[in-house]
């Protein structure tokens, strides 16, 4: 009975080494997994690390971006309502000299002003003169109005007429 016993126990003792070792390996590749597991789990902080700097430097652009687009519209508001304050301001009632423009050919706009009490006028005059450049504009103007101390004469600036 002994050696059956012994038998029994080297058995015992044999299964014992076998289960050992195939737990031993699985743990070994259950280990090796978590590792490689945990390895890409530190990739993964990585890029949301990454993703959150990024994140942060497109929030501080598009703010940025946000600011530059407000201060851009209220820079076109102030345009428009310059443009519709200038509208207002141009005068309505033109007078021409002796040239008639050819069509598509470019106007001029120069305000002659009376400076003293032997001008024909009081006040200040709009003259639409057709001419190729604002320079010869103005010296038709000046030809017609050639006493520097009773008139004075603006720069010509483009004149555009509004549609009717």
């Amino acid at each position: 009975m002994t050696a059956l016993w012994m038998l029994g126990a080297i058995t015992g003792l044999g299964i014992g080494l076998l289960g050992e070792r195939i737990l031993g390996r699985r743990a070994a590749r259950q280990s090796a997994r978590l590792a490689a597991l945990n390895e890409r789990l530190d990739v993964y902080a990585n890029f949301a690390k990454l993703a959150a700097v990024r994140r942060a430097e497109t929030e501080e652009t598009l703010s940025s971006l946000r600011r530059e687009a407000a201060e851009a519209e209220g820079e076109i508001g102030a345009l428009q309502t310059a443009a519709t304050d200038d509208a207002a301001l141009t005068a309505t009632e033109f007078h021409c000299v002796d040239r008639v423009a050819r069509a598509g050919g470019p106007l001029w706009h120069v305000a002659v002003e009376a400076l003293d009490a032997t001008a024909p006028w009081t006040g200040v005059r709009h003259y639409a003169v057709a001419a190729e450049t604002a320079d010869e504009a103005r010296k038709r103007i000046g030809e017609r109005h050639s006493s520097a101390t009773a008139f004075a004469i603006a720069p010509a600036a483009p004149l555009v007429l509004p549609d009717r």
